[in-house]
């Protein structure tokens, strides 16, 4: 929060929407139990709600009698584009050097630093972070990295009428806990229509293979969830589209050198999680690359 709200003061830009967020599901499930533990493990304030609470609360939103839900009050939207814009301001006017529409192709290791090759050319470092996301395993074949590029579909609908339920005011962001480790999530109206998706369970493939085309099939099996579950926003569909979690075994983040070059830091996966941290994982790998530590306890995401 402190990160984002000075890239905002340096920036000029609004990044972060507060609106509330509801973690939804069976009381003994692993979201709510998990998002109160955690609530209360770190003094974040939350408050439980039953469903006849959240609905009286929320129009907009119908769980079923035998969810309750962990209401975070600080929870919020993130404008990436903005997120992404605004750092790349900041970071320019700090002396970065910002280069566009040059692919990495690859990258070598000599006595004294690091050779960058790319599409227009080869750059020298002293230091390297790979931050590649699904391109990641591309770029450290020997290394074998245990990661998983699964698509993801996103999908924003119009609602079935004119209403104000689906406005921040009125609409947190939400997170369903259905059964078999399925996960629907969903944000108010943000003037786009409402953005509901799955929250992992997508087909594996890979940066390169990846389909871009979203399917009748797929809009119809998340459009009969939001019939159940989010009724009002059952209008026509207003966009879709494509992006890619790179997930690590343990569903966390991989964050940590390379194995025989230690001067080279790993900075990816996140999981499907990650853009709202960005702001603090970018603060620890500038720490590691210029101090060669960071004040963060980073071992949850080291290779082993």
């Amino acid at each position: 929060y402190e990160l984002w709200a000075e890239l905002e003061r340096e920036s000029g830009r609004r990044l972060l929407r507060i609106v509330g967020g509801l973690n939804l599901g069976r009381p003994d499930g692993v979201l709510v139990t998990g998002a109160r533990r955690s609530a209360e493990e770190h003094g974040v304030t939350h408050e439980m709600l039953d469903a006849v609470e959240v609905a009286s609360r929320y129009p907009a939103l119908r769980p079923g009698p035998e969810m309750v839900a962990v209401w975070e009050s600080r929870a919020g939207i993130l404008d990436p584009e903005a997120c992404v814009a605004a750092h790349l301001q900041v970071a320019a006017r700090h002396g970065a050097a910002l280069r566009y529409d040059e692919a990495v192709l690859g990258w070598s290791a000599g006595a004294d630093g690091f050779t960058l090759v790319t599409s227009r050319g080869r750059h020298r470092a002293r230091r390297l972070v790979l931050a590649a996301g699904p391109w990641l395993s591309s770029l450290v074949p020997d290394l074998r990295l245990p990661l998983t590029v699964e698509r993801q579909v996103q999908l924003w609908f119009e609602p079935r009428k004119p209403t104000d339920a689906f406005a921040t005011e009125r609409c947190p962001v939400h997170l369903w806990d259905l059964d078999a480790g399925r996960y629907l999530y969903g944000f108010p109206d943000l003037g786009d229509g409402v953005k509901l998706a799955m929250h992992h369970g997508g087909e594996s493939t890979t940066a390169e293979r990846v389909r871009r085309d979203v399917g009748d099939d797929e809009v119809e099996a998340v459009r009969a969830l939001l019939r159940r579950y989010v009724p009002a926003a059952d209008g026509p569909l207003r966009d879709a589209t494509v992006c890619l979690y790179t997930n690590t075994p343990d569903g966390h983040f991989w964050i940590d050198a390379h194995p025989t070059h230690p001067q080279v830091l790993i900075a990816s996966a996140c999981s499907g999680h990650g853009f709202k941290f960005s702001s603090a994982i970018g603060e620890l790998l500038a720490d590691l690359v210029t101090r060669g530590t960071t004040a963060f306890d980073i071992a949850p995401f080291r290779a082993r």
